[in-house]
């Protein structure tokens, strides 16, 4: 690789819409319509939850040493995206691809790729723009998890849905933004990271791996919902096949500050009814759902995503847990 001769380049361009405005907390803090590239080696990698990141030194614009800190995706979508915690070793010559802090120069940027000496791109909030070679599912019951092609799907369908007045003014609140928050589906579900599913006659098992914070929803075959439904985060799921589709029936919510996804609340009126099926070619499962919430959505939402194969992956250790204090590095700051 050829680096570059400036410390830092500043670059105007044009971004497509970017899923991970939606990831954990507003991106607002960042210009996502500009990219900077710095060029320095690694100070630190602090591989954490939900957010990892990554202080290269380098020199600020009046040639004088100096850190800056790079905010990258969890744990768990990184894993899936084939970044490798080992890789960015303290004193590693890297460019990084980045955008810059709203405040300006110094502060907290937000890291799209770097890349090292030997040519390697190792994808941030970027997507791997090396071809994976999928393998054939025998049934809905293996691993998976979607692509940072199929998270951009799944995140333009949210951003499309017509959400009441009294949500647009919650959301302006950002009452979930930056905190350990597991959001149910459908948040939950279009996250790139692991989750399994595991066949029953009388029960369906999905299994979440959400920034290291563990999610098990089980679903409950040919059953209806008890009346005395006790609400939880995750709600009530009862299911049914049709054909080799699976259909999955969810009440009994609870009102939650982002259970519509993106800082849009949801109700205890909240009902979701899913639909996974594999496709053709059984290297991928078809994600399909629709979400009522009159108090918060004016017309039922509905999005459609794949995920993609992934028995090579690993639940994330309870070590990689979300961390408060990690999530509040998500501030316009100078590392010291």
């Amino acid at each position: 690789m050829r680096f570059l001769s400036a410390a830092i380049r500043l670059i105007a361009i044009a971004l497509p819409f970017c899923p991970s405005a939606f990831a954990h907390h507003s991106q607002a803090m960042f210009d996502t319509s500009q990219e900077i590239v710095i060029e320095g080696t690694v100070a630190k990698f602090d591989w954490v939850n939900p957010h990892m990141y990554l202080i290269v030194e380098t020199k600020g614009p009046d040639g004088k040493p100096a850190l800056v800190e790079g905010e990258g995706l969890g744990i768990t979508q990184a894993l899936v995206d084939g970044l490798k915690r080992d890789a960015l070793k303290p004193g590693t010559p890297v460019v990084m691809r980045a955008n810059p802090n709203r405040g300006g120069w110094g502060k907290q940027v937000r890291i799209l790729d770097v890349t090292t000496q030997d040519g390697e791109i190792h994808p941030f909030y970027t997507s791997n723009a090396k071809s994976r070679t999928l393998t054939p599912a025998e049934s809905l019951a293996s691993s998976w998890a979607p692509s940072r092609a199929a998270i951009g799907a799944g995140f333009g369908a949210m951003a499309s849905w017509n959400i009441t007045p009294a949500g647009r003014a919650a959301q302006k609140t950002l009452a979930a933004d930056g905190l350990c928050f597991v959001e149910p589906v459908p948040f939950l579900a279009v996250l790139d990271e692991l989750r399994t599913i595991a066949v029953a006659d009388n029960e369906v098992v999905l299994h979440f791996d959400n920034t290291g914070d563990h999610v098990i929803r089980t679903v409950h075959m040919n059953q209806q919902h008890p009346a005395d439904a006790m609400p939880s985060r995750h709600g009530h799921s009862i299911g049914r096949w049709e054909g080799d589709t699976l259909v999955i029936d969810t009440i009994a919510y609870e009102p939650n500050a982002s259970g519509n996804g993106a800082n849009v609340p949801s109700s205890a009126n909240k009902h979701t009814v899913e639909r996974l099926t594999l496709t053709a070619d059984r290297l991928r499962l078809r994600y399909e759902i629709t979400v009522e919430d009159a108090e918060f959505l004016a017309t039922p939402g509905t999005l459609t995503q794949q995920w993609d194969h992934r028995p090579d992956l690993e639940f994330s250790p309870a070590s990689e847990a979300c961390s408060e204090e990690a999530a509040a590095r998500y501030k316009p700051h100078v590392p010291q």
